[in-house]
């Protein structure tokens, strides 16, 4: 999986997003609540040319509403200490957000980048917010 990822998201092998579709798609077609994507930041996005959660979401012809933006704020290589002293990594869009959320991204670390963006949905209204990562490191 590491090398899988590697190539993924950092060689830029698009591709790859068709790998787990079967499941992605398996495991989410009949989920009821709205899945939001993490999302990248503007920087990230630019230098990898595509969002990696949005290409596996859309290779398994799942829906999804963008309901954060990311700030240059760079969660990689930082310890689990400095992780959770992170304030504002994310900020809300402004649109409508929905009782029922399932967060997805794709890697699960520490579990800190889902916690802060599950905070910020459910300080804007959210009521339950379930969480799906394709991999736990």
């Amino acid at each position: 999986m590491k090398e899988y990822l590697h190539r993924y998201k950092f060689l830029q092998d698009v591709v790859l997003s068709e790998v787990f579709s079967t499941i992605i798609h398996a495991e989410l077609r009949n989920e009821k609540s709205v899945i939001v994507p993490i999302p990248m930041n503007e920087e990230k996005l630019k230098a990898r040319t595509f969002s990696q959660v949005d290409r596996l979401l859309d290779a398994a012809s799942i829906p999804y509403t963008h309901l954060l933006e990311k700030n240059e704020v760079s969660l990689g290589g930082k310890s689990k200490m400095e992780r959770l002293a992170l304030q504002d990594v994310f900020w809300w869009n402004g649109k409508p957000v929905p009782e029922k959320i399932l967060l997805f991204d794709d890697l699960y670390t520490t579990g800190t980048t889902l916690r802060i963006a599950a905070k910020v949905l459910k300080e804007k209204g959210a009521k339950t917010i379930k969480i799906l990562t394709l991999i736990r490191a």
